[in-house]
Formats: structure tokens, sequence, C-alpha cells
């Protein structure tokens, strides 16, 4: 350190010296600064030299140095910052001034550290290393864009370990042996071609499976023929032998290609076996004939295989211009009854079961509707407690249960897999919990609580029919199914049908009137109109099993007004079709028929009168003062036993005599009520 310190300049003032230095004026002499006042300057490290045999080391992709390349200046903190040079257009740059000289320190520079001895790190001299010493210098100089710096030195545990290629040496190779001579060589080359063997001739064998033989072994040579041996008289019977038969010399084998070529056969008459076919002329080498009794019969074969529809049906038959009504239906009927519900597989096989047998449509439809009515049940339970749930003809046939809408969608799954052109009709129906509307009462609003079905039958007719009114009834009041066959609901005609079924589409009526439809005031009010309250009561299960209408009773209405007192009330009733037969087409020959009526003031007894008929309509006359009074019913009976015996047949004067004297028993088939 000097004695006296320098007097410190601000800053300005030196900026201000230099300018004046620039612009021609004497600078301001500056006072000089200590050397030692300047910080010394940092010993650089010890160089180290870069060998091609110690490349740069890569750890994870980056170069491992001893600093980072592309940094920025750093800044010094003890030294002053020159000012900015200014220069003047025209004028030449005067050169900078001197630096002060330096001081020569008295300290010496630090001894280098001690080199490491190369001893530990052994090179190879080989070309290969040399090549991918260059080749990863190269790699790493090319991805650090200019900015990185060439490691100095290296990290000694890299190369811990490594050995160089010993030095090589030919004279410790092994002597190579002596070459042959060209005497040995012709010697060699003759030793191998006698040693040569020439190839032998094969035949080539398939690569098949051996299969056995079955085939019976050769028959031995016969013999040689024999001339016939003649007969020698009156020398015994062992005398009298006729020779063998003679056989047809043997013929060339015959291709099998020749065999049954569309030619004809013809049956053999020569060797008096049955079914057997086999050609006259028996060319050479023919096969034996084939016997026919052990043929298959195709027939049988067809016979019990599963047969379709179409196959089950007989052949065509003249469409029946009777009546539904009058028709037999005995045989469909009975056909129906053979296959109970149980031993059902499937609708499909029922369908073709069912209607097999006949080549009618309305007889196959009936065959469905009357097995309807022996297989399933209404489901009382599930209506009487308002449990209905929608049913498929699938689990109608499992369970056997179905109300209006389980019926009519079986019947139509059936009828469709059979062939036949079926649909489910909703609507409204005038079955069990229906009331008549009384004088006075509105109209109320079309609604829906039913299902039937309609049908094509013979003629392409489209039927109306009700499986589940015909299968049964239901009582309300008892809450049980009443299981009766009801065949009406099948066989009355479509006009009589929508007295009580309105269907909720429009073009399924199927009238038969020329009518297209009818309207809703017209239907539920009923036949009669608006005076119309009630329609008379008929039991319908007599007058379906007798054959009678139940649209062709007079008087029509419920009601028979007697308050006048006079006058005279006709009681009328007929068959449901003028051509109907109660022997044919019914049970037998009609009962008689009665009506129970009272007499003028209502206290005395009851009073019985017989129908007249003519074997089509019956009919009776009452004056109305003797019907009995208001709030009494009249009714009509037949007499089914009459003196303890049957009383079918039995003619109406017979019945008249026997009124009063014998005892009767009988159904009630009408009844009216006196307002």
């Amino acid at each position: 350190m000097a004695a006296e310190s320098p007097q410190s300049q601000t800053i300005h003032s030196r900026i201000a010296a230099l300018n004046l230095g620039h612009v021609g004026r004497a600078p301001v002499t500056a006072t000089p600064i200590d050397s030692e006042l300047l910080p010394r300057p940092r010993p650089l490290p010890a160089a180290r030299s870069q060998t091609t045999h110690l490349p740069a080391t890569l750890s994870n992709g980056h170069i491992i140095s001893d600093a980072i390349g592309n940094e920025p200046n750093a800044f010094t903190h003890n030294r002053i910052i020159p000012p900015p040079t200014i220069t003047r257009t025209g004028q030449k740059k005067p050169p900078p001034p001197a630096l002060p000289p330096r001081k020569p320190s008295s300290q010496p520079s630090p001894a280098l550290p001690p080199r490491r001895p190369s001893a530990s790190l052994q090179t190879r001299a080989s070309s290969e290393s040399i090549s991918s010493t260059i080749s990863t210098t190269s790699a790493m100089s090319a991805g650090t864009n200019g900015t990185g710096r060439t490691p100095g030195s290296r990290t000694p545990s890299i190369d811990v370990g490594r050995k160089l290629a010993p030095i090589f040496d030919q004279s410790t190779l092994p002597p190579l042996p002596p070459k042959r001579t060209t005497e040995q060589m012709e010697k060699r080359y003759h030793d191998i071609e006698r040693s040569r063997m020439g190839l032998k001739p094969t035949k080539s064998i398939p690569d098949v499976t051996a299969v056995e033989d079955d085939s019976p072994p050769t028959l031995p040579l016969r013999p040689p023929h024999r001339p016939p041996q003649t007969m020698v008289p009156n020398e015994g019977a062992a005398a009298m032998r006729k020779s063998p038969p003679t056989r047809p010399p043997a013929t060339p084998a015959r291709s099998a290609l020749s065999f049954g070529m569309n030619r004809p056969q013809e049956v053999s008459t020569t060797n008096g076996r049955k079914g057997i076919s086999q050609s006259t002329e028996n060319p050479a080498g023919e096969p034996p004939p084939m016997p026919l009794s052990s043929k298959p019969d195709l027939s049988k074969l067809l016979a019990t295989k599963p047969k379709h529809v179409s196959q089950l049906q007989p052949p065509s038959q003249p469409v029946s211009t009777v009546c539904l009504c009058c028709r037999d239906f005995s045989a469909p009927d009975s056909h129906a009854a053979k296959f109970p519900r149980e031993s059902v597989p499937s609708i499909e096989w029922l369908a073709t079961q069912l209607v097999g047998p006949f080549a009618s449509p309305t007889d196959q439809a009936r065959a469905i509707f009357a097995w309807l009515h022996h297989n399933i049940a209404y489901d009382v339970v599930a209506f009487c407690n308002n449990a209905v749930k929608p049913s498929t003809p699938a689990k109608t046939l499992a369970t056997g249960l179905a109300v209006c809408e389980g019926y009519a969608g079986l019947f139509t799954a059936i009828a469709s897999n059979a062939g036949l052109e079926s649909l489910v009709v909703s609507g409204h129906g005038k079955g069990a919990g229906f009331s008549p509307l009384q004088p006075g009462q509105p109209i109320p609003a079309e609604y829906s609580t039913h299902a039937w079905n309609a049908v094509k039958i013979d003629n392409g007719e489209w039927k109306l029919i009700d499986p589940c009114w015909g299968a049964g009834s239901v009582c309300l009041r008892d809450q049980k199914y009443n299981k009766r066959f009801a065949a009406r609901h099948f066989v009355m005609d479509n006009n009589e049908f929508g007295l009580r079924h309105y269907p909720t589409n429009k073009s399924l009526f199927h009238r038969t009137d020329g009518r297209q439809q009818i309207p809703w005031d017209e239907y539920i009010l009923g036949p009669s109109g608006p005076t119309a309250a009630t329609p008379v009561q008929v039991y319908e299960g007599v007058a379906e099993e007798e054959g009678i209408s139940e649209t062709k009773f007079l008087p029509s209405t419920y009601h028979i007004p007697v308050s006048g007192g006079s006058g005279t009330v006709r009681f009328q009733f007929e068959k449901i079709c003028a051509h109907w037969d109660p022997v044919r087409n019914g049970p037998g020959k009609p009962y008689p028929y009665i009506m129970k009526i009272h007499n003028a003031d209502g206290r005395g007894g009851d009073e019985f009168r017989v129908f007249d008929t003519n074997g089509s309509v019956w009919w009776l006359d009452v004056e109305s003062r003797l019907l009995g009074k208001q709030g009494q019913t009249v009714s009509i009976f037949t007499i089914q036993q009459l003196g303890g015996q049957d009383a079918r047949g039995v003619s109406v004067e017979e019945c008249r005599r026997a009124m009063g004297r014998k005892g009767w028993s009988g159904g009630g088939l009408a009844a009216w009520e006196l307002v």
C-alpha cells in the first residue's frame, strides 16, 4: 500500500475530463491509481490436455463439465465503467489513452496441482477405439450448437478397470499347415470319384396308410370239365345219374362305369327268384342283382316325418251350402277334444294337429273354437278383483287361464299358424256387468270392455266369433265360472253378433244387410230404439240347446203393459233357421212348451197353457187381463219330464191332456214383467 491515499474524484469530473480530451483540449491529468488498490485477477486453473482417447462423458443426455455453456457475461463490482466515446463528424478518432503501468507483484504464482499419473489409464491402440471416440466427440460437438465447452478433464471412475489389448506379435502365431502338392491333389480327387456310387432306380410309393384287405381268398382252380354221363338201362338206381349242369364260360372283366348308365333293366325270368332285378343278357362282369324286397319304401319313410299343414289337408271338398246354424260340426268338435292342453308342446304343433284333417277353413276355425272351450278357463279371480294383467298366447297356453283378450289372442295365434286369416277385435260387449239404459238415462260415451275375433272362412267370408263367451259364462254373484259350450257364438250371423258387440275399428262390423256400420246410440239402446228399456229375458242355455233364436221372441221387450186390461197379447218364438232339424242338428225331438200366467185379479192360482206349433214356430195368444197384475212375471218353460217319462216328442194334444193329471218338470226359456 502507498504512504498516502490518492485524492478521490467523482464520476462526473472524470466524464467531463474525458469529453474535453475528445474535442481537442488538453485532457485533465487524472490522478494515478495505485495498482495495489485494484483487485488482483483470479489465477487460472491448470490447463489439461484433451486427447482423443478421453472423450467427453454424457450423463442423461447432458455434457459433464465444470461449467454450463451459453451463460452471460458476469458483472464486476469493484471496477469503474469507462465513459462512452463521442465521435464528431469528420474528426479522426484519437488513439485511446495509455494504460497505467502495472506494478509488478511481489507474490509468487501458485503452484500447479500434481498431475495424475497415466499408468491407471490404459488406452487401446485399435482403430475401433479411435473411431468410436471421434464419433462420440463429433456427436457431442454437434449437439452443443457451438456454445458448449469441451471438457478438459475426465472422471477417473469411468476408466477404472479398462485394459489395453495385448500387442500383436506374429511370432507367437501357430505355424500354417504345409501346402499340398499337385500329385497329392490329383490323388485326393481320384479317391473321391471312386468313393461315389451310382443311383439305383426306385419306384415312388405314396404315403398312404395300408388298409387291410377283407376280401375272401382266391378260390382254387376248378377241375377240367368232364363229359356228361349217359344213362345205362337196367343197372339200378345208382347208375341212373345225370350230368351236372354246364356253366357259361368266364368272360373278361367289365368297367364299373358301364353299369347303370341310364340303361333299362329287365326282370329275369329264368332264375325263378321273385324280386331280383337283372338284365336278361347278363353281360360279362356285371355285379349280382339287387334284391328289391329289401329296398326301403319312400312312402313309409315320409309317413314318419312331421307333416306340414298343407300335407295334412285331404283333397279339397266341395264347400257346404248349408248355413252355419244347420251345419254338422260333430267331426271338428270331437277332434278338438283329443288334445289336452298339458300335452301340447307348442302353438305351432297344436295348429298343425287341429286343422290337419279338415280342408274347409270353417271346420278348421271351428276346431280351434272348440279346443279353447275344452282347455282354457276364465280367470274369475283376476276379473273380480280387478287384477287383470296383459297376457300373451304362450302364457295363456301354459296357464290355462285367460280373460276375453287371452281367448282372442290365442285363437288368432293358432289360426295364423294354421294358415287362416284371423284378427283380434276390441270394443264394447254387452256381457257380465252390463245393465240396459233406463228411460230418460243419458247415453254414455263409447268405451271398450271386450275382445273377440274375425276369421276368414269358406268363400272368403269374414266371420265374427267370440271364443270367450263360447267357452262358458261367469256368475258374478257367486264368482264362479260355468264351463258350458255355447256354439251360438260361432254360428250366429254378423248382424245378430253386432247386437252385443261394438268394435272400436268401424271397418270390422262385417254386416251382411248392406250397412257398413251402425251408430253407437243405436247399439247401446238396442234394436227397439229409445223406448226399449230392456229386451226380453231369454235363458240362453235352453234356447241354444233347442235351437231357438233369441232375437225372434215376441213381445221383444221385457215389460208388458196390462194397465188397460183389454186386448190380446201374442207370445211367439221360432227356430234359429227354417231348415234346422232338432234330430240332425240338435239333441232330438223338441220338447213341448208351456206358459205360466196368473188370474185376472192376481189373487187366484197360477195357470199353465200349452204352445201351439207347426214344427218351426211356437205361438200362444193370451188376453192381457188374464196375465196378472202389475209387478208379476210371466214365463215360458220346457216340459222335459212328464209323468216320469222323457217328454221329447210329446205332441201338443198329449201335453194338454196330461196337464193337471201328471207331474212334470222342466226348465225356463224366457220371461216378461207386467207393468
